[in-house]
């Protein structure tokens, strides 16, 4: 077992119960392209247009050959494009309808199918943006071979659901999924668990057992891969969600194309902080109708440290997320003068700034208040409490705010995606996005080396 000292569980009220609660279904579902780096979408159909489930969305001309398929009938209520024509999402009325199905496949049929067929179905199902690669965290184009593949089987992100609970239902499922898995390459396949796991991992040479333990980040997928096999230009790995993986044995046992998930519901102002059943790609503000406080609310696809706010043409469920998070909008009443110099009984902070720092099992209402502008990065080993990954992080994250590319591939920031610095850019003293940062600099990288 790997365990992980440094990193931070956020003291965060609003965690959902350990139990599945009624199914939320929506009657609007949204594709994102904002989910998919380096997206330049051809678009396929228009608004008014009825579609099928697993219909052909948008191709990227970036990426032949990956469609990007409808995840509901219905009609294409709007096409939203942002600067530069960029797609920020198409939005699909849900209605009963045809959809695209497939041949299923026993787990006898899949282990005879040979590799190219399964990798057919798998691309033309639409599934294969399950898939992301590390470095760049971008969908792998249709004939390329990882140098592993990693399942995470774990969530620690904040409010997040117990991936536990999920797995104990769709056990078989899942374990379809990885026999799907296993015959898309002869290199290692990494289950990352927690430990306790209730999987049952058959010994097979293929698969590798890794389990994990400690605060958050152990969750993620870049803490997995730099103990076990770092990504790097000449190390391309790529990564898979247990509920994708859970997607793919449903695909292949029923020749259906999954349209739902388990996700959660939580934060400080959730009435009822809860795990259910719901669309993917599901409307977040239908999901939220009368289930929150009334208040001046950020709603949140995915952890609040490193989700996307959910609003406007961008209010839909992330393609890779599985939470959804509400905190309260700060208002500048919520500056007290000379904050900094009180007791703070209700505020938080990583470093012994207040009292409550003595508080250990206590949990906070925590809001949208940054407490101050952008200012210089200061060394004072903020950062290395809870980043675990054996790098100089402080040096890092000054070069990826200088943006010198050279220094950033020198030091591991091939490994690192956005969320990695998540719990980085939530301690920063100087207020930084690092995360954002993080994605321009790899662009870069890709682009000029």
């Amino acid at each position: 077992m790997i365990k992980i000292k440094q990193g931070l569980n956020l003291p965060i009220t609003g965690s959902p119960e350990d139990r599945v609660s009624d199914p939320i279904t929506t009657r609007s579902v949204g594709l994102l392209g904002g989910d998919y780096l380096g997206l330049k979408p051809k678009v396929l159909i228009s608004p008014g247009e009825f579609v099928k489930i697993g219909q052909p969305l948008f191709h990227d001309k970036n990426n032949p050959g990956v469609p990007f398929t409808s995840p509901a009938s219905g009609v294409v209520q709007s096409i939203n494009r942002g600067a530069r024509r960029s797609l920020q999402s198409i939005v699909i009325d849900v209605e009963e309808g045809e959809k695209i199905s497939f041949k299923p496949l026993s787990q006898k049929e899949v282990e005879l199918s040979d590799s190219a067929k399964i990798r057919g179905r798998i691309i033309d199902s639409g599934l294969w943006t399950s898939f992301k690669t590390r470095p760049f965290s971008k969908i792998p184009s249709i004939n390329s071979n990882p140098s592993a593949i990693f399942v995470n089987t774990m969530d620690t992100n904040p409010l997040s659901v117990n991936p536990e609970i999920i797995l104990e239902i769709k056990k078989d499922s899942f374990t379809k999924g990885i026999n799907v898995l296993k015959k898309l390459t002869n290199n290692p396949i990494h289950l990352c668990t927690c430990k306790n796991t209730i999987l049952e991992v058959e010994k097979d040479k293929h698969i590798f057992h890794h389990t994990f333990s400690g605060p958050h980040p152990s969750g993620l997928t870049g803490t997995h891969m730099h103990h076990i096999s770092p990504a790097s230009l000449s190390n391309v790995n790529w990564s898979i969600n247990y509920s994708d993986v859970i997607a793919l044995g449903e695909f292949f046992e029923t020749g259906e194309i999954p349209t739902h998930k388990f996700i959660s519901l939580g934060g400080p102002q959730v009435i009822e902080p809860k795990i259910f059943l719901t669309r993917v790609g599901a409307s977040t503000d239908e999901i939220c109708n009368g289930e929150l406080k009334l208040a001046n609310n950020r709603i949140i696809s995915g952890s609040v440290i490193g989700g996307r706010e959910a609003m406007g043409a961008f209010s839909y469920l992330g393609k890779y997320h599985n939470q959804i998070s509400v905190i309260e909008e700060a208002s500048p009443e919520d500056r007290e003068l000379f904050d900094w110099g009180r007791l703070g009984f209700n505020r938080y902070s990583v470093i012994p700034l207040f009292i409550s720092n003595f508080l250990k099992s206590k949990k906070y209402n925590l809001k949208t208040l940054m407490y101050g502008p952008d200012r210089a990065i200061l060394p004072i080993g903020t950062y290395e409490k809870v980043f675990p990954l054996e790098m100089l992080i402080t040096v890092l994250l000054r070069y990826i705010v200088v943006g010198d590319t050279e220094k950033i591939q020198s030091l591991g920031g091939l490994e690192l995606d956005e969320e990695d610095l998540a719990l980085c850019s939530f301690v920063c003293p100087s207020k930084y996005d690092f995360g954002s940062l993080l994605k321009e600099n790899l662009a870069r990288i890709e682009i000029e080396g």
